[in-house]
């Protein structure tokens, strides 16, 4: 059985990322692209000789041979393409954050439900091979029990305009960053989080957006571990992720950006190597940063039927605490999840 992918997208992520590593999973088959320009979608659809490119999403789910829709766009599209995929009866895999808002998340996941087709959370950090390789230390008792974990998400500034609308992104640093790293602490932690303190600003595009480009949250999960999480769009210079895992026994240090021997950083950029990157990379970025293990893993669920280690649920449940820590930066005070 092959699966038929529409990637609603073109983006950086669609094009890098997603399309890339569906050309190299057994079972899958990109046989749509939808975005926001004829132009973007015929150009990325060309490079991987996808048959079908538009920009009418109605169109595309009337096609017989698409199975699963991928959604790989900003975040004011995310709802809307579940839902009507749902109503299609097509399974839909979707990019953090779920959605702007948890009544959002909670639509999605309820025209899923009622269309009995499945919904994943294309969360990457859980199958980074570094984090899952920091897992079985874990499990297996390297470092004892487990009772602080730490993430640090950084970039110098959003890589488009509408990151800096949030009433197409839905927020700031938080609801685009945080999501990364609240769910690295929840891996670890295993537990559910029942409460969050966040504090931040926007230090360095005040003049471009009012939404918080700097954060930092402390959590704190139901099995009482305590979390960190420090995320911004305000990282002179390139970017970071970095996480750690603190035990009774030991510790563990993740440097998923800084893996290589040399770094190049440029803010020119060239044709070999956009501006404020750091080349060359030793890995592609669809396999250092876990996005073919988590496509993979979603393809295997869809064929299969087994259950995902990222449900939509996931994601609803990271929109949760978002939720929490916007409220806690207005409030000033620790606020229940």
């Amino acid at each position: 059985m092959t699966l038929g992918i529409c990637v609603v997208g073109a983006g950086f992520w669609a094009s890098q990322m997603h399309v890339p590593a569906f050309d190299r999973i057994p079972g899958a088959r990109v046989v749509r692209i939808v975005a926001a320009t004829q132009d973007s979608a015929r150009a990325l659809a060309e490079r991987h000789s996808v048959p079908a490119w538009g920009t009418d999403l109605a169109e595309a789910l009337s096609d017989p041979d698409v199975d699963v829709v991928d959604v790989v766009a900003p975040p004011d599209v995310h709802r809307d393409a579940v839902v009507a995929a749902a109503a299609a009866g097509k399974h839909a895999i979707c990019i953090k954050p779920l959605g702007r808002t948890v009544a959002e998340g909670e639509e999605m996941l309820a025209a899923v439900a009622a269309a009995g087709t499945r919904l994943f959370y294309a969360e990457n950090v859980p199958f980074i091979p570094a984090v899952q390789e920091a897992k079985r230390l874990v499990d297996a008792g390297h470092i004892g029990r487990v009772f602080r974990v730490k993430a640090n998400e950084g970039i110098g500034h959003p890589h488009s305009a509408w990151f800096l609308d949030p009433a197409r992104s839905g927020g700031g640093a938080i609801l685009d960053m945080a999501v990364h790293s609240l769910e690295f602490c929840r891996y670890f932690a295993e537990s559910p989080v029942t409460s969050v303190y966040a504090d931040g600003g926007t230090f360095l595009w005040a003049d471009e957006t009012d939404a918080e480009d700097t954060a930092v949250l402390t959590v704190r999960f139901e099995n009482g571990v305590l979390g960190q999480c420090e995320d911004s769009w305000s990282l002179v210079g390139a970017m970071d992720s970095r996480f750690e895992v603190f035990g009774t026994g030991g510790r563990i240090l993740i440097d998923n950006l800084h893996r290589q021997p040399i770094q190049v950083i440029s803010t020119a950029g060239s044709a070999a190597a956009p501006a404020g990157w750091s080349y060359p990379m030793p890995i592609a970025g669809m396999v250092a940063d876990g996005h073919l293990d988590m496509l993979t893993h979603f393809v295997e669920c869809i064929t299969t039927g087994a259950v995902s280690r990222s449900e939509g649920q996931v994601g609803l449940d990271v929109l949760q605490v978002v939720s929490a820590a916007t409220t806690s930066m207005t409030s000033g005070k620790r606020e229940d999840v």
